[in-house]
């Protein structure tokens, strides 16, 4: 737990928002795409953004204490990370403006508190809008995951059988089981199954089968009854309420086979980092009226959903994955 002990922590605190902005500004900008790795004055990277030169430099000299800009004799260029993991449309890039649109609707948390509603309108409806916004977040999540996920498909629950992908977005880890052997079953809605058959068209055919169903409206979420042989339930349970997360489990459990297994990838409210699981808690109930659960309640969903022998891989906070047993 972090310990505020002077002004200046609460300071330091306080201004946090500046550097991120920093960051999206420069990617908004273009900037990292001007940048080359031979140094140029602020000047001509001013006239080819088309942007103040006085503004611009300082930006750039922003960007150098915060090393992600080299700067040599009043001439700027990238460095190695920036020129490799900053370019437009690139994973990092993705993030960094899914990061940008929620601090908008973080800047009105406390209209959260007050209403205990969240500012954003529901996944369906920003989804069906077909929003450019919608899709590069699901861009956005699958980098994440490939960048900072857990190796899912190392677990010998996963990597055998048929497995379904609950939820699973542009299907990063139906790829992964995919390519370690299994059979994936990926269920979501029918306009993110669009485009996760593009995302995944590469895959041999039948590695990956794609149902478009709502998982709520459905018995099995949207498959037959007990045929599959385990399901992954990754980062959807803090999009929800305690009991429409048991209601979600619940349905995963009639589509697993007796004595099969579910995984669940999510983050704890109890866990750290410093004070990540609080934040992100926060998070949930601004862009989704969810909650991040603690570690107990997340076993207490599962036991209440028909699982037994609940258990955590030993993966480094704050990644938290469960798996339970159906009980048979």
């Amino acid at each position: 737990m972090n310990t505020i002990s002077s002004p200046l922590d609460l300071i330091q605190l306080l201004v946090g928002y500046q550097p991120a902005a920093t960051i999206s500004t420069a990617s908004r900008l273009g900037l990292f795409d001007a940048l080359t790795d031979q140094p140029q004055p602020a000047s001509e990277i001013a006239k080819y953004l088309a942007v103040d030169d006085s503004n611009l430099e300082a930006l750039l000299r922003a960007l150098v204490q915060l090393g992600l800009v080299s700067h040599s004799d009043g001439e700027f260029a990238a460095t190695p990370f920036s020129a490799n993991y900053l370019q437009n449309n690139s994973d990092l890039d993705m993030i960094i403006r899914k990061e940008a649109f929620f601090s908008t609707a973080w800047s009105r948390l406390d209209e959260v508190v007050r209403s205990g509603h969240p500012i954003l309108p529901p996944w369906k409806e920003r989804l069906h809008a077909r929003s450019s916004q919608a899709t590069e977040f699901l861009y956005a999540l699958d980098a994440l995951a490939r960048l900072t996920g857990p190796p899912l498909a190392e677990l010998p629950e996963l990597t055998r059988g048929r497995i379904l992908d609950v939820g699973g977005g542009l299907g990063t880890y139906s790829r992964a089981l995919a390519e370690a052997g299994s059979t994936t079953v990926l269920v979501d809605l029918p306009d993110v199954i669009e485009l996760a058959r593009d995302h995944l068209a590469d895959l041999p055919a039948g590695s990956v089968e794609f149902v478009a169903a709502d998982i709520f409206s459905e018995s099995a979420c949207g498959i037959e009854i007990e045929s599959v042989d385990a399901a992954l339930v990754s980062h959807m349970l803090h999009d929800y309420p305690k009991e429409t997360g048991v209601e979600l489990l619940r349905s995963a459990n009639r589509a697993i086979r007796p004595g099969g297994f579910v995984v669940v990838n999510d983050f704890a409210n109890d866990t750290g980092p410093a004070a990540f699981g609080g934040l992100f808690d926060l998070m949930m109930r601004v862009e989704t009226g969810g909650a991040a659960h603690s570690l107990a309640t997340l076993g207490e969903m599962l036991l209440t959903s028909g699982f037994c022998d609940v258990r955590r891989v030993a993966f480094p906070d704050p990644i938290t994955v469960l798996i339970a047993t159906k009980d048979s």
